[in-house]
């Protein structure tokens, strides 16, 4: 049986569609969806791998329900079944000599302290079994799944609000730093101001966007290369290739000094 992502592609090339028709299509990245077809989900936004091939299965003419059925299916992980505790009887070693003579005889006898753990054991084993068989049985959190196009509506009208969503320093201070990003095709950033909680934000290509910081910001973001970057007014251009997914990258005042 092939692959989810096999078919998919097959599905395409049997329409005559290239990964640019369905980038237009879908507003998807074409190197995300090029990572797709070769089964390489790991480069791709973790919140948005479910939300990509069900949007590709719906452009190439396939059930995205039974699509996402298949994937899965395709990633579920082969759980192994526990191994049993086997825990030997110890017998009382000042007792060895006489079992020994007793096995002989064919009428074995354990000391008290034998009897105990062997008792011991066998409960502890029946608490495990009894133990994963109720956690076992609990059923699997439904996992709900979100249509890209509404994934990419819901940024648009976060973008096109007066104030941006990032945060703001309460007081403007002299050393506060501005970083601000222009956009040359689909990118996925997430961005934490300072301490503050991090934010997710979709931006497609010809955005804009900007964020205020005392300190410093982290970035995580995929398409690297589609991005670039201004701090206080200093051009910083891309950090990375496109296509490229770059975790936990730092801007604080030493990057204006730094060489690029």
């Amino acid at each position: 049986m092939t692959s989810l992502y096999l078919d998919l592609k097959q599905a395409r090339e049997a329409l005559g569609l290239s990964l640019a028709d369905i980038a237009d299509t879908t507003l998807i990245n074409i190197k995300f969806l090029g990572a797709i077809e070769e089964g390489r989900t790991e480069i791709l936004p973790e919140a948005y791998i479910r939300a990509f091939i069900r949007e590709y299965a719906s452009a190439v003419g396939m059930d995205p329900t039974a699509a996402m059925k298949r994937f899965d299916q395709e990633h579920a992980g082969t759980a192994e079944s526990p191994n049993v505790l086997h825990l030997p009887l110890v017998p009382d070693h000042k007792e060895d000599h006489h079992v020994s003579s007793s096995l002989a005889d064919g009428s074995a006898r354990f000391s008290p302290r034998t009897v105990t753990i062997a008792v011991g054991s066998v409960v502890l084993v029946a608490a495990i079994v009894l133990l994963w068989n109720v956690l076992g049985n609990q059923p699997a959190p439904s996992v709900k799944e979100i249509p890209f196009q509404s994934v990419v509506k819901e940024h648009e009208t976060r973008l096109a609000r007066p104030e941006p969503t990032p945060p703001r320093a309460p007081v403007v201070r002299t050393d506060s730093l501005t970083l601000s990003v222009a956009t040359t095709d689909s990118v996925w950033i997430m961005v934490s101001v300072d301490s503050l909680p991090s934010h997710e934000y979709l931006f497609r290509p010809g955005a804009r966007a900007a964020w205020r910081a005392r300190e410093r910001f982290v970035l995580t973001l995929g398409n690297a290369g589609a991005v670039q970057f201004t701090l206080n007014q200093k051009r910083l251009g891309t950090i990375g290739e496109r296509g490229h997914v770059l975790r936990n990258v730092v801007f604080t005042r030493q990057s204006l000094t730094a060489p690029k």
